[in-house]
């Protein structure tokens, strides 16, 4: 299908299929790139640039999402000197500039629609997406690199430094990195030095008023290892403005021919809803069906609170929905927690991140 995708916008840009392919790895390597804050950053700065409505068109649609223009591609990967990401792929293969960046437009909203089939941020990598992004590393070398030490530095920092490397190149080339590690030594520094003894709570939801002391309190850490879930992308909405439930829930659905669960959390909870049995039917089915497949789960947690008491209670959540699995008749050795790259922050709302993911993989 991603083959197919590619080819397809390759051949209306008057692009060859290896180029198309190449130009695809490149970006796929840029959007995925850790030391950016990968996909998650990338529509965080979108987002931050007021180009909220165009990326929501992206999440989960492959189909008929925002195309940027020409103007916002060039903003997003190779405005100014040097030109960035674009310019490596024009260098690289030899295509004209307004080419490349044509391809790129069109490619770059249909990749994060299929890398987001639920409209969230996947834990994992797909197997396809993975290959495709490390043969893209390798391409674009340097240029990856240089991007990512630019995208990590403090915005204060980065105008001066910047342009003397690009200039002077030698020491000069490194003053952005010794900059920003100097700011993030003295914040935690500052930081230590304000902290209080008191352990801060797990997940606290924002609330316009004190509540009553019987209400579940929100600094409450979820201590009950309730088995919980694993990474999977579920299926993409219906419209781009579809939200998660706000408490306690379960989704199915299909992405790729193949079931897909996601598992969401009251706040501070690892309780599973109690509508997992009949929901996850489907999902259980299929893994009795195919005994070459196993079931990934993936815990996530919301911003809010301590992030040591939410790393722990994205683990349980996991667990939990290991245990569900288990107990509705699949086999344990089935089953494999997997814990993702990013476990915070990764739907579009603080119910949505309260969450655990399972899919397929064989």
């Amino acid at each position: 299908m991603l083959e197919n995708l590619i080819r397809e916008i390759g051949t209306r840009f008057g692009v060859g299929g290896d180029q198309a392919r190449s130009i695809a790895q490149m970006l796929l390597a840029y959007v995925t790139n850790p030391a950016t804050g990968g996909i998650t950053g990338l529509l965080q700065r979108l987002r931050s640039d007021g180009l909220d409505g165009m990326v929501q068109s992206w999440l989960g649609n492959t189909s008929n999402p925002e195309v940027p223009s020409n103007s916002q591609v060039e903003s997003i990967f190779g405005s100014g000197t040097g030109g960035g990401m674009l310019s490596a792929i024009v260098s690289r293969l030899d295509l004209s500039r307004e080419k490349v960046v044509s391809v790129v437009g069109a490619l770059l909203p249909r990749l994060i629609g299929y890398l987001t089939p639920g409209g969230t941020v996947p834990a994992v990598l797909p197997a396809e997406i993975a290959t495709l992004a490390e043969g893209g590393r390798g391409l674009l070398g340097p240029a990856l690199l240089g991007t990512a030490a630019a995208s990590t530095v403090p915005p204060v920092a980065t105008t001066a430094p910047v342009a003397a490397a690009s200039s002077s190149g030698g020491l000069a080339k490194w003053l952005p990195w010794i900059i920003g590690a100097l700011i993030i030594l003295f914040g935690i520094n500052y930081c230590a030095k304000k902290k209080t003894d008191a352990p801060a709570p797990a997940e606290v939801p924002a609330a316009s008023a004190p509540a009553p002391a019987p209400a579940a309190p929100a600094s409450e850490p979820a201590p009950m290892p309730a088995p919980v879930a694993s990474e999977a992308a579920v299926p993409a909405p219906s419209s781009a403005t579809d939200t998660a439930p706000a408490g306690a829930a379960v989704l199915d659905s299909m992405a790729q021919d193949m079931p897909l669960l996601r598992v969401f959390f009251d706040t501070g909870k690892t309780e599973v809803a109690s509508e997992f049995g009949a929901k996850s039917k489907a999902f259980v089915d299929y893994l009795k069906a195919n005994a070459d497949v196993k079931a990934v789960i993936s815990g996530f947690n919301d911003p809010t609170g301590d992030p040591a008491k939410n790393a722990e209670l994205s683990k349980q959540r996991a667990e939990a929905v290991q245990s569900a699995l288990v107990a509705a008749g699949v086999p344990a050795d089935r089953t494999v927690l997997e814990k993702p790259a990013e476990t915070t922050d990764t739907g579009a709302t603080n119910a949505a991140s309260r969450r655990v993911d399972v899919m397929i993989r064989k």
